[in-house]
């Protein structure tokens, strides 16, 4: 009997296998796809951290501190400065046209403020439209101008006589500050988006084709012939027609493993065998979820529908842009009906903090109930599948009785 079922899926997963390979349209949507998506990704943020974002400046006062300070803000990596502007309304047409991130407003009187130990004025103007742009050109000038600052503090501290780094130090640094960061060292946006944003266009198009693979068959009135290649067992049909898929795009994700952390030198402080395994898992709970979605919907079209919307929402669930612990009590509730999330979760723990797999053995856990929905249905989408396929007997004995 074991072999058999055995058999029946290897049967339905080759005619599974003849239907991919003569048509175009499922390597075409898939590998070549996901190729892309790895290649623009990882080429896109090749660098890990957007620099030269282009800012503008309004110097009214013309002075040669305010010279000192756009030279430092030049200086700086992250940001450049590319027009400088009479005025502030010009400035603010350059911004709202997409031409620069950020304004820096340097008031008339910024140097005899100083001289005269009254407290100058910048304006920084941050268009935060654009997430990163913005909080980086405002991070970077926040930052000049307060080494600026301490400058300008040093430059009267030394002339009122206080002289020595031991003197000086305490003063203008009464608090120094030791910053490690853990997890992502280099403030790399590329590992902090490519490690799940990836996953989440792979599982997106698993959501999508395992729908469309079985979908087009009761649309197409085919199952009468996948049926009979399974020799009429619905469960060894199931089966093997997901079962090329399950391959193909475990296949894509371990490539995009390799990619991140061989290719791509992303940090990788746990166990890559277990983040393979977690990657298998991610395929299979997202191809239960595609089975789950056509077994509740029925019809092709609402299933896509429906499969789209929960494969687009599961970016925010993810836990990876958005705290899920921000988000309100009754929000925090649907992020753990979406699979990427348990992936993320291991991938924290594997990946970045290296920490004992027994951490995430629950993570591995919840992954695995997601198998389970496919049975929660399997009535449902018995019963569509042998009513299409009732469907299609009568239409062929009505098109042998009119020949």
């Amino acid at each position: 009997m074991n072999n058999s079922i055995i058999q029946q899926i290897k049967d339905v997963a080759c005619r599974e296998w003849k239907r991919m390979l003569t048509r175009p349209v499922y390597f075409l949507s898939s590998i070549f796809a996901m190729l892309f998506c790895y290649l623009f990704f990882l080429t896109l943020m090749s660098e890990g951290l957007p620099e030269q974002l282009p800012i503008g400046i309004v110097d009214s006062d013309n002075s040669s501190l305010s010279r000192t300070l756009e030279r430092n803000i030049n200086a700086s990596p992250n940001v450049e400065i590319v027009g400088k502007y009479a005025s502030f309304t010009e400035a603010r047409k350059d911004m709202q046209k997409g031409y620069i991130y950020a304004i820096i407003d340097i008031g008339a009187g910024f140097q005899a403020d100083l001289l005269t130990n009254r407290q100058p004025t910048i304006a920084y103007y941050v268009n935060d439209v654009y997430l990163v742009a913005g909080s980086l050109s405002y991070k970077d000038l926040t930052y000049i101008s307060e080494l600026m600052s301490g400058f300008i503090l040093q430059q009267s501290l030394q002339a009122r006589g206080i002289t020595g780094e031991e003197n000086l130090i305490p003063i203008l640094q009464p608090i120094a500050m030791d910053t490690h960061q853990i997890g992502n060292p280099y403030t790399n946006y590329s590992v902090y988006l490519s490690n799940v944003l990836l996953p989440g266009v792979l599982q997106l198009l698993i959501i999508m084709f395992t729908i469309y693979a079985i979908g087009v068959e009761m649309k197409q009135n085919t199952t009468r012939e996948w049926l009979s290649t399974g020799n009429e067992s619905i469960l060894s049909a199931l089966t093997g027609k997901v079962l090329p898929h399950t391959i193909l795009f475990t296949l894509l994700g371990l490539l995009g493993l390799f990619l991140l952390y061989e290719v791509m030198g992303f940090p990788m402080n746990g166990s890559i065998a277990w983040m393979s395994l977690a990657m298998f898992l991610f395929v299979m709970a997202h191809q239960a979820v595609g089975i789950f979605i056509i077994g509740l919907f029925r019809q092709l079209r609402d299933s896509i529908s429906v499969g789209v919307f929960y494969g687009l929402l599961s970016f925010s669930y993810a836990g990876f842009t958005f705290p899920i612990e921000a988000m309100p009590h009754g929000a925090q509730i649907f992020a753990w009906f979406f699979p990427i999330r348990y992936y993320f979760k291991i991938y924290v723990n594997e990946a970045l903090n290296g920490a004992d797999i027994r951490y995430s053995l629950i993570y591995f856990a919840g992954i695995l109930v997601f198998l389970l929905l496919p049975f929660l249905v399997y009535p449902r989408l018995r019963n569509t599948i042998a009513q299409h396929d009732r469907s299609a007997i009568k239409n062929s004995r009505f098109n042998e009785q009119l020949q």
